[in-house]
This record gives structure tokens, C-alpha cells and sequence, in this order.
């Protein structure tokens, strides 16, 4: 059915048939010369008669060094020798020096190098630092109330289903729905609750406010729309569990006589944000549970899920990692060891040891309840010329065990292993009929949403992404998308309607 939810900054997204329905998707010359003072002797072979060289003359030309020692005068070839020693003799001296000048450039330019390398990594070391959450420093109290100039933005689309009596009613083929949306709403998140442990962990509960962006928003949050009765189908799949046939009527004539069916129309805000609903109006007067139900409704106000993560103090390797979720240090919804860990990272900030090497980062996200994998893609260049690397999920992540096996312990407590694309996570939520995915069932089996008009996947717009600062490990930009889902449980009360 039809509600999708999308956060920037650090932000959610849509539906499911074949018994699933959406329900929202959050670069020297050196010159050596020697100047040879040589003279000129000129022997005639014929003279005349007053001893001068005749015309007819032929000149001998010999060259020698003046040397007032007397010494023999030097030929041509031995001066020359002699020049070729003297350059031989002064290269030598030339490339001794310029080897030692040389190797002293290099041994300065690796002092500078190491100082440089040491400094950066010194400031580098530093700055890290400055990412500790220890009790009652400045980060700390800026991480438990930001600035609001850091707040994210919820947008929210919800599919409205168009044609739904029809389609029940076996007058049309396919589910017809509209993406209504984006709804903007700025989420203000501060830390409550909060305690810091002697084992250099946090803990403490989100506290989120919201503040509708009418401008920014398609539509007005006051917009009917026809969306799936998720107290009705819940209550559905519970009727059909029981046994005793006595039982089991009295059940359905109470949830009949609350008015309830499988679809109605409301206000978007209120199937947001929470409404009174006459089906848990008759549950909570046995005294169990809530009268009011919204989809967002829990993300309002202080969450009833607690974390515990890394302070960083002793290692910052183990920054912002969770120990514990709700006092417990794994999940006990899935069989294997593996899929019930916890100690990824809150989605908010991640080890700056893991960016650094381009590692796979691990995120916990709560409505999956599981952790997630983000995939170092590439490094980008977003806003005003800062550099980021950026993290995606893995198209498969939610793959059916066949097509990725890690996903086995996902499917192995569940009466249904859903394909591709969807996660079966009633454990997680009471066993209410809760199919997360990405949102419009991206990277998802087409036969999921063959039944449907208005599905249009698509990377751009529903894939989770992350942009990383490259050194200390925030994030700057991203979406974190995903999709409710919830199953038309065909059972006795759907069926009687």
C-alpha cells in the first residue's frame, strides 16, 4: 500500500502485491671551455731573397701552449688529451658534487616529507579527536541538541489507490495507484535519555520533532487519499489465527461493527501522524494497546527503541558503532548469529578507519531491522567544490537466499520467504504483516508489482546513498530510502466484506 518515505542529509521512500500493498517509501646545460693561447708558425718552402715568404707558399699550421718553463711545445692530439683529462677531472668533481648536493636535496626532502606526513597525521589525529563523544564536551553537547541549521528533511510519498474498489470487486485487472508526494516535513532530532557508561558507551533515545514544508511539498498534508486500512488487515490476520471457531466469529463481528474494511480515505496527515481508529478503540478496552494509529506515529516524539554505541574514547576504530539495541547486545528476530548482530553503525556517522580504506561501511537501520551494507561507488564532488566519497547500497541486498545467499537467515523463521526485493520482517513487528523495501520495489522482482499501474523504479530517485567526508567519516549528503509494505491478507474477513 501506498506510503513512502525518503530523508536527505540523512533521509527515507512505496508497494506490494500477490497479497502485498504499499503503504509509504521514506604534471643544464653546463658548459665547461678552456681558452689554449696558441700561435701560428708559418714554414715556407720557398723564400726570397730577403727571407720573406713568397706567394707561392705553402704554411704549416702548428699549435702549443706558451710556456715560459721551455717546454717542449704540445701537438694538437696532446693538447686535446689534455683538455679531455681536465673536463674528465672536473665532471668528476662536478658529478661528486652534484651527487652529494643530491643526495643532501634528498635526505632534506625526506625530512620534509616525514615532517610533513607526520604533522598531517598528527593534525589528522587530532581532528579526530574532536569526534570523541566524551561526557561534556563540546561535541557531545552539540550531538545531543545540533544546531538546527543541520536538521534533515523527512519526505514522505504516499500511494494513493485510485481504482481499489474495482479491483476487489473484479471490475479491473490491475491496482491502479499515485505517487502523492513529496511531502516535506524538517526533522529536528535530539538525544535524550542520555548516559555515558564506564565502558566508553552512550546511551540514549531520538527525540524527533517535525515542522511541515508547505512550500516545498506537491500537495497539502489536509489531501484525502484512498490508502490500505492497516488495523483492519492486521486485526484479519489475527482473527485467522485463532483456533476456536465460537471465538473466531465473536472476533469478526466486533472488528465488523467497528465499520472496518479493508480501504478507506483519509487525511493524509492523519494516516501520518496518527488518528483514533475504531478497531484498537476495541482492542485497547480489553486493555491491549493503543487507540491511535499512524504510520509515523512512533517516529513523533521520543522513540520507544533504545541505542547504545562506541563513545571512541578508548578506540577510534570503534566510533559510532552500536553495542547494544534496547539492552540487548543482538536482535533475537532471525536464526542465525550473523543476521541478529548489531554492531554496525549508526546511520548518522560512521568509524573514520572504515572510509579511509574505502571498506564496505555497515549501517543499522531499525524499520529493517537488520543492518544494511554501503558500497564505496566513487568519489564525487557535490555542493560548493567539496570532495566526498560516496556509498551506495548493493543492488542485491535484498535478495531472495537464491540469488544472495547471505540473505538465508532472513528467511529461515518466517512462514513466508519473500522474493527479491521485500524483507518478511513480521518478527519484527509483532507479527503485524510489515514488508519493508526500497521504495516503487527498486532493484526488486518484477512479478512483485505485476499486478500494479504506477510502479516506476528507479536508481536515481530510490536507491539509498551516502556522501562521506573522506578523512573523518560524517556525512555530508545522502538518502536513505525505503518502503512500507504491508500484506492483503486474503483471510475470512477480508473475504466476507
Amino acid at each position: 500500500m501506498g506510503h513512502k518515505k525518503e530523508e536527505e542529509n540523512f533521509s527515507p521512500d512505496n508497494n506490494h502485491k500477490s497479497d502485498v500493498t504499499t503503504t509509504m517509501s521514506y604534471e643544464d646545460r653546463t658548459k665547461d671551455y678552456v681558452d689554449i693561447d696558441g700561435h701560428a708558425h708559418h714554414a715556407c718552402l720557398e723564400n726570397d731573397k730577403n727571407g720573406n715568404c713568397n706567394g707561392n707558399g705553402k704554411a704549416v699550421v702548428k699549435y702549443s701552449r706558451s710556456d715560459s718553463s721551455g717546454k717542449k711545445p704540445q701537438s694538437l692530439f696532446e693538447i686535446v688529451y689534455e683538455i679531455i683529462k681536465e673536463k674528465e677531472q672536473r665532471t668528476k668533481e662536478m658529478g661528486t658534487l652534484i651527487l652529494l648536493g643530491g643526495m643532501a636535496l634528498l635526505f632534506i626532502m625526506s625530512l620534509t616529507g616525514l615532517c610533513v606526513m607526520w604533522f598531517t597525521q598528527y593534525y589528522n589525529n587530532k581532528m579526530l579527536e574532536n569526534l570523541i563523544l566524551s561526557k561534556d564536551s563540546e561535541t557531545t553537547k552539540s550531538w545531543i541538541d545540533p544546531n538546527p541549521k543541520f536538521d534533515t528533511l523527512l519526505k514522505v510519498h504516499i500511494f494513493n489507490y485510485t481504482n481499489i474498489k474495482d479491483y476487489l470487486e473484479e471490475r479491473a485487472d490491475k491496482i491502479k495507484v499515485e505517487d502523492i508526494g513529496p511531502l516535506v516535513y524538517k526533522e529536528h532530532t535530539v538525544k535524550v535519555n542520555v548516559v555515558h557508561n564506564d565502558n566508553y558507551t552512550v546511551t540514549f533515545r531520538d527525540h524527533r520533532t517535525y515542522k511541515f514544508l508547505r512550500d516545498r511539498s506537491s500537495h497539502d498534508e489536509n489531501i484525502s487519499v484512498v490508502v490500505p486500512n492497516v488495523p483492519f488487515l492486521a486485526a484479519s490476520q489475527e482473527i485467522d489465527k485463532i483456533k476456536n471457531p465460537l471465538l473466531r466469529g465473536i472476533s469478526m463481528r466486533m472488528v465488523r461493527g467497528a465499520g472496518g474494511h479493508a480501504f478507506y480515505t483519509l487525511k493524509v496527515k492523519d494516516f501520518l501522524w496518527g488518528y483514533k481508529d475504531p478497531i484498537l478503540t476495541v482492542k485497547s478496552n480489553f486493555g491491549r494497546g493503543d487507540k491511535y494509529f499512524g504510520l509515523l506515529k512512533n517516529r513523533k516524539g521520543t522513540s520507544v527503541d533504545s541505542l547504545q554505541i562506541n563513545t571512541g574514547e578508548d578506540d577510534i576504530k570503534k566510533f559510532s558503532t552500536i553495542t547494544q539495541f534496547n539492552g540487548k547486545p543482538a536482535l533475537d528476530f532471525w536464526t542465525d548469529d550473523e543476521c541478529n548482530r548489531i554492531d554496525g553503525s549508526d546511520p548518522s556517522m560512521y568509524p573514520p578507519h572504515v572510509v579511509e580504506t574505502r571498506e564496505p561501511l555497515s549501517v543499522f537501520l531499525q524499520v529493517f531491522c537488520r543492518k544494511v551494507p554501503l558500497i564505496f561507488e566513487k568519489e564525487v564532488t557535490i555542493y560548493d567544490n567539496i570532495d566526498v566519497l560516496r556509498y551506495r547500497t548493493p543492488l542485491n541486498v535484498f535478495g531472495n537466499p537464491q540469488e544472495n545467499p547471505n540473505n538465508t537467515c532472513y528467511c529461515q523463521n518466517t512462514d513466508r520467504c519473500m522474493p527479491s526485493g521485500v524483507i518478511n520482517a513480521t518478527r519484527c513487528y509483532d507479527d503485524a504483516p510489515i514488508y519493508p523495501s526500497f521504495p516503487h520495489f527498486f532493484s526488486g522482482d518484477p512479478n512483485i508489482y505485476k499486478d500494479f499501474e504506477g510502479i516506476e523504479p528507479k536508481q536515481e530517485l530510490h536507491q539509498t546513498y551516502a556522501d562521506v567526508h573522506p578523512r573523518f567519516a560524517f556525512p555530508i549528503g545522502g538518502a536513505s530510502r525505503l518502503q512500507i509494505n504491508l500484506a492483503l491478507h486474503k483471510g475470512e474477513l477480508v473475504r466476507s466484506e
